[in-house]
């Protein structure tokens, strides 16, 4: 007797699904290669098309050929559903890794063409279509080896990819439905436990494997679920803003994506699709229109879902307070100005943690609901529930959801789906969870079989009840079902990823300065109160927050997408730089005295340095004040020596290494730095993680420090009158360090300037301050909202990292933001006091 159990069921799946298609003529090739940026439609048809044929070597890494693909559908054919098969090159065990392309049929984008989506359907006797194949090589994220530039294989002259297939063949609709009834049944029979359904499901299959009766199998499928769990499954592609690949290319995947999202609505009418990043659709309202359009008008039909509230899955622990409100803005108006869809929910299943202050602002901004998945890939302690309430530092709280599958790209296999309950461990109070699927970075989202299993899983005995969902739906209904759910309070820490606060640091002060750049440009034009520049100021802030997606900003993307962030954020800061310039220009008029801008929410007195002088300036908080430069402000003392600064609030006292030896508060009568330690003390550390390169900082760091203590030089270089400064040079390695110590009259702040000429590889480099600050409770700041907890200590740390990896650069620690003087005339110019650390 035949059975098919274990690895025979995998070998029947195959052989069943060999058997959908079924002869084949060959299409006729021709191509047209394109270097450098992507070309619009109409430009490619202008191309020079030259033969090709299957086999044939195409693509130098990124860049673009267009295929022009013609045949004809035999005329014995007729009335047999057929399609157009591909295989363009596709390489790697990952969907969205490698080369991926977009059919374009009558001049519009038709649908996707990748490793998961190889068909089109092919609706008439004569084929003529185009085919735009984007030559994405695989960027390498982890492992001992060097990561290669993608800037540099822009230029290479080699063919990347293999065009092994084109043709035209038959799908058998009755064989496609026999094979995904058998693999349905044979994942489910695979997922569950030893028992009568088991056994009734292997029978089934075993029968139907020795007889061909389809009858076995749909006797099998009729048996509804007795199960009590419901599953909301949302049609979903989660596509990076940007990651291994440039944000020129993103907005090409999300066309090939949304493209086929679209195509299968109307194939399958109650297939559901969620899409968040309003940046995207962004983009394809400017760049592909029918796109757009088809997206409007499935929205209407509550196929489409916008989610996500954000105007891209942004990174939350890095940008301001104010940045993440932006993101709420911004991507809230969009949704509700295209779509008129207020979005509920804050999506973001892939960011790296999740600061105490945002369920404040997703209820503030509107929302109730937040989703992830991120936190599953805790690699210390796993997230001990699914669905909870998140209660902020300011004792909001909002509905979270955890989907129990832990994925937000599901296959929407029948073991999936069975695990995606087993594992659910909130069960005893909730009967409702979440599940994502779809291929996403170019995947192309769900497939069209995946559809098919959702049907056959629906109500099938042994499995979940599952239903096509929009998480809108999901959402208010889980809510008002689940009880007595338990509270979390404060931050979602992301147990992983931590070398994210410190890769790329270029990128991370280009940031910072964009923010506070906007935030003065803002301010100042209110107050000048003339036109306000908000076209300027809506481009630049959306230009600001998709480079603080989840993979720019935290540093784990390729090299050409930081050479394009630091460009762009360049750009943000110096047109916020211009509107700031005129709005103080016209509020500080004409006449002969300095005009101090102060836009920071506390009142300012510090020292500042005009055409080669010291001046001691004033400004209350939000506002400015007219100086008169040549008039002596209050008197104030400043001293420094070789080994020891002072003013009246604070003395510093050093080593002869430079390091820092007691930083006395006058005001307090206490010394600052703990006793027996040293402060400023720049430290060493190899840096081997054990996965991801550029994105990991493993614990055992700290079991390999080499303490810079060796002193090149030590010059002071500012001796009053109103500011003290000394400069430490260091060399370790291949590396130099300079380094500033400033202190101003009258001031509580040591600023530290700090360079680097950075030529380590797998180190990073930490300076610390252990301090004598011990309190039971601490109060600080945390974007919105305040936080309060227990610490014993604190040593602050600036770091800069390498690794082998290009996609993380040799950077130099952060330089702090210097004060710049700006004429607004002739006659008068302006100040900017800008916003600096403050002594604990």
């Amino acid at each position: 007797m035949q059975t098919v159990k274990g690895a025979d069921l995998e070998s029947k799946v195959d052989e069943l699904l060999a058997a959908i298609e079924r002869e084949s003529v060959p299409l006729e090739v021709t191509a047209h290669s394109v270097r450098g940026e992507p070309i619009a439609f109409a430009e490619a048809m202008r191309g020079d098309f030259k033969p090709f044929k299957v086999g044939d070597r195409w693509g130098p890494p990124w860049s673009t050929t267009w295929f022009h693909v013609r045949g004809r559908v035999p005329e014995e054919w007729h009335g047999q559903r057929v399609v157009a098969s591909f295989d363009i090159g596709f390489e790697g065990g990952h969907t969205g890794f490698t080369c991926e392309a977009l059919a374009w049929k009558d001049g519009k984008p038709w649908r996707a063409i990748d490793p998961n989506h190889r068909w089109l359907p092919i609706a008439s006797t004569e084929v003529d279509f185009y085919v735009e194949a984007a030559a994405n090589p695989k960027a390498e994220v982890s492992g001992p080896d060097d990561a290669p530039s993608m800037i540099a294989l822009r230029e290479s002259p080699d063919p990347a990819f293999v065009f092994r297939r084109a043709d035209l063949s038959i799908q058998d609709q009755a064989a496609r439905k026999l094979a995904l009834d058998f693999k349905v049944l044979s994942e489910l029979a695979l997922a569950l436990p030893d028992g009568d359904r088991r056994s009734q499901i292997l029978e089934a299959l075993d029968r139907f494997a020795q007889s061909g009766d389809p009858s076995q199998l749909e006797a099998a499928l009729s048996k509804p679920s007795t199960s009590k769990h419901m599953i909301s499954a949302v049609g979903h592609a989660h596509i990076d803003t940007a990651w291994l690949w440039p944000m020129r290319e993103t907005r090409r995947k999300c066309a090939r994506t949304f493209s086929t999202a679209l195509a299968l609505m109307d194939e399958y009418p109650d297939y559901r699709f969620a899409c968040s990043q309003p940046a995207q659709y962004a983009w394809m309202k400017e760049s592909y229109p029918s796109i757009f359009e088809g997206i409007r008008q499935k929205v209407a039909a509550g196929q489409w879902e916008p989610v996500g509230s954000m105007w891209v899955e942004a990174d939350c622990n890095l940008p301001s307070g104010e940045a993440l409100v932006r993101q709420f803005l911004h991507g809230k108006r969009f949704f509700m100005q295209e779509f008129g869809v207020e979005t509920r929910e804050l999506w973001l299943p892939d960011v790296f943690g999740y600061p105490g202050s945002l369920p404040q602002l997703i209820v503030e901004s509107g929302g109730e609901y937040f989703l992830t998945q991120k936190l599953s890939w805790n690699d210390t302690n796993k997230p001990a529930h699914h669905t909870f309430v998140w209660e902020g530092i300011d004792g909001t709280g909002v509905f979270t959801h955890f989907p129990p599958a832990d994925t937000y790209n599901g296959s929407f296999s029948a073991g999936e789906i069975v695990r995606s309950a087993a594992d659910f461990k909130d069960d005893k109070r909730s009967s409702y969870s979440m599940y994502l699927y779809g291929w996403g970075d170019g995947g192309g989202g769900p497939e069209p079989d995946m559809i098919e299993s959702a049907r056959r899983l629906h109500s099938l005995d042994g499995a979940p009840r599952v239903e096509l969902a929009r998480a809108s739906d999901f959402f208010p209904r889980a809510k008002a079902e689940a009880r007595d759910l338990t509270t979390w309070v404060g931050e979602l820490y992301f147990e992983l990823h931590r070398g994210t606060y410190t890769t790329q640091a270029r990128t991370k002060k280009l940031n910072r300065r964009a923010e506070q750049a906007l935030r003065e440009s803002e301010v100042w034009s209110v107050a000048a109160g003339d036109a306000y520049p908000a076209a300027e100021l809506d481009s630049a802030w959306k230009q600001l927050l998709i480079n603080q997606f989840h993979d720019v900003l935290p540093g784990s993307s390729i090299d050409w997408v930081y050479e394009d962030a630091e460009r762009e954020l360049e750009e943000v800061v110096e047109v916020a730089g211009g509107i700031t310039a005129s709005a103080q220009s016209k509020v500080a008029g004409a006449g002969n005295n300095l005009v101090v801008f102060n836009v920071n929410s506390h009142a300012r007195r510090e020292v500042v340095e005009l055409d080669g002088q010291q001046v001691l300036v004033e400004a209350p908080s939000c506002g400015w004040a007219s100086i008169d430069a040549s008039s002596p402000g209050r008197p104030d003392s400043i001293s420094v020596s070789d080994r020891a600064m002072e003013n009246r609030l604070v003395r510093v006292t050093w080593d002869e290494q430079g390091l820092l030896t007691s930083i006395y508060d006058k005001e307090a009568n206490r010394e600052v730095l703990a006793a027996g330690s040293r402060g400023n003390l720049l430290q060493l550390h190899d840096d081997h993680p054990k996965n991801w390169d550029a994105w990991d900082v493993d614990a055992d760091y700290r079991d390999n420090v080499k303490d810079i203590v060796a002193l090149s030089r030590a010059t002071v270089e500012m001796d009053g009158p109103l500011r003290a400064a000394v400069r430490f040079t260091r060399e370790f390695g291949s590396s130099r360090l300079e380094q500033r110590m400033v202190l101003d009259a009258g001031s509580r702040v040591i600023r530290f300037e700090t360079d680097v000429d950075w030529q380590e590889e797998h180190k990073f480099l930490k300076v610390a301050f252990p301090v004598a600050v011990r309190s039971p409770r601490a109060t600080y700041e945390i974007q919105f909202g305040h936080r309060c907890s227990t610490i014993a200590n604190t040593a602050t740390t600036s770091s800069v990292r390498s690794c082998g990896s290009r996609c993380c650069a040799r950077l130099p620690i952060p330089i702090p933001r210097r004060t710049a003087v700006s004429t607004a005339s002739p006659t008068r110019s302006c100040h900017t006091l800008v916003t600096s650390a403050r002594l604990a």
